[in-house]
């Protein structure tokens, strides 16, 4: 134990070591974060609110549903940004000095995982928490305290899964370049395809079939389903003339935030199957890995 342990401080360290590492670990939400401010913030707030929502409480909607692309992107590129280590272990060959020391094999591997996981989880955490801060303070509108706790669970949950598939597609890579290709288009295309860089309600229909089998779609919208419950909560049936207006207001909000279930290729299938299934890919990519470098130590 003690030597795993020993691992995961020297992975940590080293990863905390390399600024640009860090940097480019954070890119995809920088990028994101610019996306909304520049292009999408005004085409997402809904109009027609003006006798029903205030205007901090507007923009208390809208914030809500890009704080939890923001995570789920993140819980991406944060363990593809450490994993990098692997990487630089293989190919320069600092591995080798692992493989003198009386330490298995097994517990090298495993350090990697848990090193990346501890720190994708405590950066995701930091940023979920700061998020809905600065959300709270500058609508005047704050998250209930439950809506927190639920949120850091689902951050630890998807930040086991995230790291489980990046260090898979790490163990596939050879090279360094290889790895600055891959992690520079990676965050990008996953923002695409799970809907949290262009709502899938303006992609074609096959979009939304291809999203639906990426877990990151299904975890956006788990955490919008937790996050967004609030700000929908602020709509009074009373300010509308009817309750069949109301219905189709909601109905049409919803569906432009993407915080209806997906199901998959179109088939319903509830979130909480969806989340066990991806719980036991992130477990079969944990094996795959590990065979995987295991092969690659003994050459």
């Amino acid at each position: 134990m003690y030597s795993t342990i020993s691992l995961v401080n020297r992975n940590i360290k080293a990863y905390l070591r390399d600024k640009t590492a860090v940097f480019f670990s954070f890119l995809s939400v920088i990028i994101l974060l610019g996306l909304y401010i520049l292009f999408l913030g005004n085409n997402l707030r809904p109009d027609g609110l003006e006798g029903i929502l205030t205007d901090n409480q507007i923009t208390f909607l809208v914030y809500s549903q890009l704080i939890p692309g923001l995570i789920v992107i993140n819980s991406v590129s944060i363990p593809l940004g450490n994993l990098g280590n692997i990487i630089n272990d293989f190919e320069y060959r600092q591995i080798d000095s692992f493989l003198v020391t009386p330490v298995k094999r097994y517990k090298v591997i495993l350090a990697y995982y848990l090193s990346s996981f501890v720190i994708t989880v405590i950066i995701s955490i930091l940023l979920t928490v700061a998020a809905f801060l600065i959300m709270g303070i500058s609508t005047g509108e704050h998250l209930a305290f439950m809506i927190y706790i639920q949120s850091i669970l689902l951050v630890v949950l998807f930040s086991f899964i995230s790291t489980a598939i990046m260090i898979f597609i790490t163990s596939l890579i050879k090279s360094v370049n290889a790895f600055g290709a891959v992690s520079g288009v990676f965050g990008t295309l996953i923002g695409f395809t799970s809907g949290i860089y262009m709502p899938l309600f303006v992609l074609p229909e096959f979009m939304t079939k291809v999203a639906s089998l990426v877990p990151f779609t299904h975890m956006n919208i788990l955490l919008k389903r937790v996050v967004m419950t609030q700000a929908f909560d602020l709509f009074d049936p009373n300010k509308f003339e009817s309750l069949e207006q109301y219905n189709e207001v909601m109905m049409e909000l919803k569906k432009v935030y993407g915080f209806n279930e997906l199901g998959i290729l179109g088939i319903d299938v509830p979130m909480i199957a969806i989340m066990i299934g991806c719980i036991v890919l992130g477990i079969g990519l944990l094996v795959l890995s590990s065979t995987i470098m295991s092969k690659r130590i003994k050459k």
